[in-house]
């Protein structure tokens, strides 16, 4: 017979978040000195947003075993949630510093620091997974978005995301985010040059109303009425689609 931490370990992979909840706690109240338990816990409330309480359950869970790199990142971002802003920066780049943290936390570091309003500190970030993984495009995407924030040179950011593109050359998210940049700086030509061949066929993968608006005044404006059409009419699906589920569509989007 599993015991109610087993049971939360299982729960939680199979993304029941609630029951996960209810099993830690089941172990906790026979044993509050469970570790794991006050772990699952706490990942389980941050999938919640039950942040205050994750903060509790983590640091816990940090006084009787020292915290996983995903799970220290994962506190950290709940400080910052939690209006804790310095206490969240020290706490990420202590794990951005770490000797045992790889590619993907180093990017979730990086985004917990640019909701921090640190964009050069995510740059510091990227940087140092860059050197983990030269050849991934993520993390060249992400520096050039950072880059951007931090006010670097329009130059750098628009190099690094092309960099990003040639290493993944159908990524439409890549490719949306250049044209977005571009479409700022007036260079509506090579805008519409980036995500071309690319729309209407892959346009089935935008689910951010954002894109879809600038992409649409962009064939707009060019007179390509035929694409300007599609495109309003998957922001009018997605729109319908969230007012039937009761939420937004996602808005995310290099800004």
């Amino acid at each position: 017979m599993l015991h109610s931490t087993e049971i939360s370990v299982a729960e939680y992979q199979a993304g029941n978040y609630h029951r996960v909840i209810q099993f830690a706690r089941y172990a906790l109240a026979r044993d509050d000195e469970n570790a794991a338990a006050w772990r699952c816990l706490a990942r389980a409330l941050v999938q919640t947003y039950s942040i205050v309480a994750a903060i509790d359950a983590f640091e816990n869970a940090a006084l009787l075993q020292p915290l996983e790199p995903q799970d220290s990142i994962s506190l950290a971002i709940a400080y910052g949630a939690a209006g804790r802003r310095g206490l969240s920066r020290d706490l990420l780049m202590t794990v951005a510093n770490s000797d045992s943290i790889d590619v993907e936390g180093l990017l979730q570091v990086a985004t917990g620091l640019e909701a921090l309003d640190e964009p050069r500190l995510a740059m510091e970030a990227c940087r140092r997974a860059g050197k983990l993984a030269p050849d991934s495009a993520q993390v060249h995407y992400q520096m050039g978005y950072y880059a951007q924030l931090a006010g670097q040179p329009v130059s750098i950011g628009e190099a690094l995301v092309r960099h990003a593109i040639n290493l993944e050359p159908r990524n439409l998210h890549y490719r949306i985010g250049l044209a977005s940049m571009l479409i700022r700086l007036g260079r509506k030509c090579e805008a519409i040059a980036v995500i071309d061949h690319l729309i209407p066929k892959q346009l089935h993968e935008v689910s951010c109303l954002c894109c879809l608006k600038r992409i649409a005044n962009l064939f707009f404006d060019g007179d390509d009425l035929h694409r300007a059409r599609l495109c309003a009419q998957r922001i009018a699906e997605l729109t319908a689609a969230a007012s039937e589920k009761g939420h937004s569509p996602d808005a995310t989007v290099m800004q």
